[in-house]
């Protein structure tokens, strides 16, 4: 029952460097084919259903983001508590926290779903979309809201994984999910003709295979976060332990994608061609994303397994690593993909306006996206030292709150594409700074007192 797979990875002794980078890289392929099978839906309802489908799709993709985002958050506090408990080798409470982790994300999925599809109208209108693509927009999102489940077991069985050093196998069954959702998604769109309905209803199949891959990977587990349904039950405490650590997570995640809403809402006004060039731009923006996510999610499981452990300088190593490769790495891609914009963006349309409109993004958002990826490194860390509620505060009002006072108080004396996305690069910076200010203070003590609080 204790032994370790070789898909496992040795986080709390060995070499740092290298059991990062095999830890990492199944994330980054992980996100890197979650990125592809989406582009995949967006090549093919924009250049098979056409501009107002692309357009529609994508102001619908800031409310999915806001939802699918809060889960994954959420499952942060699985993956603290869990590799906490593993660092501590206090395996005795391992079942129970697996049982609680799958409990809160089949919940929290189905009150999503609950809440979202009979609110999918009110939402859009919300938002601002335009009339002629609202319609469209709604029944994506009805559609999409299913998907909450299957996302909510995927993410939190992906978390119980990745505690136990184990994210290969996560990675296999996304992209089984995602090379059955690129087949849907040319049979319903070009076959069957039943545009971004069709894109949706692709998605909740695919995902839900992925969701089940998952879920028996856990009841046959060798390892010791293995779901045993017999003697395994959610436990209470627990559950509160994943909520207290989680929420912070999802209520961040939820704001910045609230604060992106706000954002699109203004994208909106310019009208659709300005709405397809942005989701064109984002789909480009979000293969730099891959790297860059991955090591966040990295530093919090490695940092809250040395914290269990006791091992308080490994903390700061692995804060060195991840900022040092996160953002050299980051910076190159973001680099490489602002030279290259207009042959990436011509994947998704072939209007040029759409593409010359998009490159704007790609200046002013996705060449500054190293910025983002060291501020998610410290906060990862801070949380991995089982800080979560300060990092979460500061961040809402660093990155939302700023991006709110630009929007209605800044952005108005020069309302241009530009100056809009300028509020991204200025957020994450301010917010960066005094995060890593808050890091030295809470590791100091760490170091003094042996523990953060």
């Amino acid at each position: 029952m204790g032994r370790r797979e070789r898909t496992s990875v040795d986080i709390v002794s060995g070499n740092l460097l290298l059991s990062m980078l095999r830890f990492v890289w199944p994330i980054m392929l992980a996100n890197l084919l979650q990125i592809a099978f989406h582009s995949a839906d967006t090549i093919v309802i924009g250049r098979f259903s056409g501009q107002q489908a692309l357009a529609a799709v994508g102001a619908a993709g800031p409310v999915t983001i806001f939802f699918t985002w809060g889960i994954n958050g959420l499952s942060v506090g699985a993956n603290v508590i869990v590799s906490r408990l593993i660092g501590r080798r206090d395996l005795g409470r391992v079942k129970d926290a697996v049982a609680s982790a799958l409990a809160i994300g089949l919940f929290s999925g189905l009150l999503i779903m609950s809440f979202g599809i009979p609110m999918a109208s009110q939402l859009m209108k919300w938002l601002s979309v335009p009339q002629d693509i609202i319609a469209m927009s709604v029944l994506y999102l009805r559609i999409y809201f299913i998907v909450c489940i299957p996302v909510g077991i995927y993410d939190f069985a992906a978390a119980v994984l990745r505690s136990d050093g184990d994210t290969a196998r996560a990675t296999l069954y996304l992209a089984l999910g995602g090379f059955l959702n690129v087949f849907l998604n040319l049979l319903v769109v070009v076959v069957f003709k039943w545009g971004v309905a069709g894109v949706a209803i692709a998605t909740v199949i695919s995902q839900s295979m992925a969701a089940l891959l998952i879920m028996h990977r856990l009841l046959t587990y060798p390892g010791i976060v293995r779901f045993e349904k017999e003697s395994a039950k959610a436990d209470a405490d627990i559950v509160r332990e994943m909520l207290k650590s989680g929420i912070p997570s999802a209520l961040q995640n939820q704001l910045f994608s609230f604060s992106n809403m706000i954002i699109q809402s203004t994208f909106n006004t310019f009208g659709s061609t300005a709405i397809a060039a942005n989701t064109a731009a984002m789909c480009v923006e979000e293969y730099c994303y891959v790297f860059v996510d991955a090591f966040p999610q990295s530093c919090v499981t490695f940092t809250s397994q040395a914290y269990g452990a006791g091992k308080y300088e490994r903390i700061r190593q692995v804060f060195v690593t991840t900022l040092a490769l996160c953002g050299i790495g980051a910076f190159v891609i973001g680099m490489t993909a602002y030279r290259n914009g207009p042959f990436f963006l011509s994947f998704f349309s072939t209007d040029k306006a759409v593409a010359d409109t998009g490159m704007y993004r790609l200046h002013y958002v996705t060449l500054f996206l190293f910025i983002n990826g060291l501020l998610d490194c410290v906060v990862a860390s801070i949380r991995g030292m089982g800080y979560s509620a300060l990092p979460t505060f500061i961040t809402l009002v660093g990155v939302c709150g700023f991006r709110m006072i630009y929007i209605f108080f800044i952005f108005p004396h020069s309302p241009t594409l530009s100056n809009l996305y300028l509020c991204f690069p200025y957020s994450w910076t301010l917010t960066l700074t005094i995060q890593t200010a808050i890091w030295i203070f809470l590791y100091r003590r760490l170091l003094s007192t042996g523990q953060v609080r």
